[in-house]
């Protein structure tokens, strides 16, 4: 069966080790109203976008999960959340899922309402003055990302283990722009992370589309030496994605310097639409 994390279960937050062993299916959003309670977060009934982490469970991992989120399915009335049946749309293709998630079980009028959806994200935000942010597309170039935000405070290298790099982002020129999508084992995308300020994250908002053409969700990486972090990447809207195909040679072009700049393969790359 299937279960969709939003909050503390996610990767990288404090109950990410109830899940570690579970089969991750990759990032994906729901319907409903994300809400801060303080020490963790809750979905109430709504038509605003929650996004979250999508994850194959058996049913002991199931009774588990009753336990954390204090469920009784017994004796509803008294329990803090109830385990539903929720439609999922996963952001790496768009297609839909259905699970398993924990919605409050009462009233959240007087909670504060996580805007963005995204419960990681959120967190990143209000911890730090400084946060990384993952490009892997034109975005790897440290020249083309200091035209756009300025200088850079630090820069780390990596791959995001499980995700191939994509180009089915529709773009208004026709032609496509990077993407990344889930796929499991035996794929990585090469990523460059920049610890840049919010304020410098807000600017990326603004060139990225966010979020009519590309949102920023909060994710869990890894760099080269072995160190964790969470930080912020842009995946296309899935109201913004076509085939994937062959970018424009300009574009391409970008992406390029940035492979040779933190040492990845450019082989890698698919040739140009040109």
């Amino acid at each position: 069966m299937k279960i969709f994390a939003y909050g503390t279960l996610l990767k990288g937050m404090s109950r990410s080790g109830v899940l570690c062993r579970s089969r991750f299916m990759g990032h994906g959003f729901t319907n409903g109203a994300l809400y801060d309670l303080g020490a963790y977060p809750a979905i109430g009934e709504g038509s605003k976008i929650v996004y979250g982490e999508l994850y194959e469970i058996d049913e002991k991992k199931l009774r588990e999960l009753d336990r954390i989120e204090g469920c009784c399915l017994e004796d509803k009335h008294h329990s803090l959340y109830l385990r539903k049946q929720a439609d999922i749309t996963m952001l790496d293709d768009g297609s839909q899922e259905s699970a398993y998630t924990y919605f409050y079980n009462h009233d959240l009028d007087d909670y504060h309402r996580i805007v963005c959806g995204d419960y990681r994200r959120y967190t990143l935000e209000k911890l730090s003055d400084k946060q990384w942010y993952i490009a892997y597309g034109s975005n790897m170039s440290s020249e083309r990302l200091h035209e756009r935000i300025g200088e850079t405070h630090e820069i780390k290298a990596g791959y995001m283990e499980g995700y191939r790099l994509m180009f089915n982002k529709k773009a208004d020129n026709g032609g496509v722009y990077a993407n990344i999508a889930y796929v499991g084992s035996g794929c990585r995308c090469p990523f460059a992370a920049y610890l840049i300020s919010k304020e410098q994250l807000y600017q990326l908002d603004r060139y990225e589309g966010e979020p009519s053409h590309y949102v920023r969700i909060g994710i869990w990486f890894s760099d080269l030496t072995g160190e964790s972090n969470i930080g912020h990447v842009y995946v296309a809207n899935t109201d913004k994605l076509t085939q994937n195909q062959n970018p424009l040679h300009g574009y391409l072009r970008y992406i390029h310097t940035g492979y040779e700049e933190h040492g990845f393969d450019t082989n890698d790359l698919p040739k140009s639409a040109e």
